[in-house]
């Protein structure tokens, strides 16, 4: 399964029934959310590598590929905005510090009861409502949805510049700024370039740009 446009959670877990289970608790908790699972960290490392904000990622700590705090290490790196909960049958205080260091925000024993697992996933989604409406989240939708390019183009637009313009100051032909204009209209569901700009500005003025 391949992450879209919606919010999703990354699991990394290399043992099947308790990825299955884990996946479980999470569309418990939100049927909405896509859910990937990979059962070694360079399989998670590459997906993040194409879409690098999941809402949460769930990961253990022995895996096929990588033992103790290398996974937090790496999928705090690959994706630093993204929740994190370690899930591990280590059941060690060393390691539930040395997590919380690393930027975990919580730390689950797999032999936990299912009602325990839901509520600490379902505390570390948070309220669907309120998270899709967030400017982060927003934000991030933007960056999935857009190539960096034609973000750059949604910009320069915003500033009033015409296509000849862009061109010039992006050094690209202004038939391909007209191409992009194009497939970011379609990206957006906009009707038209008043619209894609509205969204646009309107992100900048929640993040504070």
């Amino acid at each position: 399964m391949e992450a879209g446009s919606r919010p999703y959670v990354l699991i990394v877990e290399d043992h099947p029934l308790v990825a299955d289970s884990l996946a479980a608790c999470v569309r418990a908790c939100d049927a909405e959310l896509d859910v990937l699972t990979f059962g070694s960290l360079l399989s998670a490392l590459r997906v993040l590598a194409r879409h690098p904000a999941p809402l949460l990622i769930l990961t253990d700590l022995t895996l096929t590929d990588a033992n103790g705090m290398e996974s937090v290490k790496q999928l705090r790196q690959a994706a630093p905005q993204s929740k994190l909960l370690v899930c591990t049958a280590r059941d060690e205080t060393a390691l539930r510090t040395q997590a919380t260091e690393l930027g975990a925000i919580g730390y689950l024993i797999k032999n936990a009861s299912i009602q325990t697992l839901r509520e600490e996933i379902s505390r570390a989604i948070g309220d669907p409502a309120e998270r899709a409406n967030t400017p982060q989240r927003r934000s991030q939708l933007l960056k999935q949805l857009l190539t960096a390019r034609q973000i750059a183009i949604l910009d320069e637009l915003a500033s009033g510049r015409s296509n000849k313009e862009i061109a010039i100051r992006l050094s690209i032909a202004p038939d391909t700024v007209g191409s992009h204009m194009k497939e970011i209209l379609g990206r957006l569901s906009a009707r038209n370039r008043t619209e894609a700009v509205a969204y646009y500005l309107q992100l900048k003025i929640e993040r504070g740009h």
